[in-house]
């Protein structure tokens, strides 16, 4: 896997943007969807590396789940994973 292109980047984040007013706002267990689709795109539109990633979100202000889709978010943009971030966020 390669690292995704900028144009793919803007892309994605586009496409998160989007979905942003239409995902429930916390899930079934009191995961904040917002809050982690925020993650995602702070991360793929400045480009964080792990360790600004961890200096933002690992904090007590945070969730695990946001951690942890901040760092979904890195692993994508590094061509790391081939997953689709835009699928699978629960819809109102």
């Amino acid at each position: 896997m390669t690292t995704k292109t900028s144009k793919q980047i803007k892309a994605l984040v586009k496409k998160l943007k989007a979905l942003r007013p239409k995902i429930r706002p916390y899930s079934m267990f009191g995961g904040d969807n917002i809050a982690q689709l925020d993650a995602m795109v702070d991360v793929l539109e400045n480009e964080l590396d792990n360790d600004e990633i961890f200096d933002k979100y690992d904090r007590d202000e945070f969730a695990e789940e946001t951690l942890e889709a901040a760092l979904e978010a890195k692993q994508w943009m590094d061509g790391d994973s081939d997953e689709d971030l835009a699928d699978g966020w629960p819809m109102k």
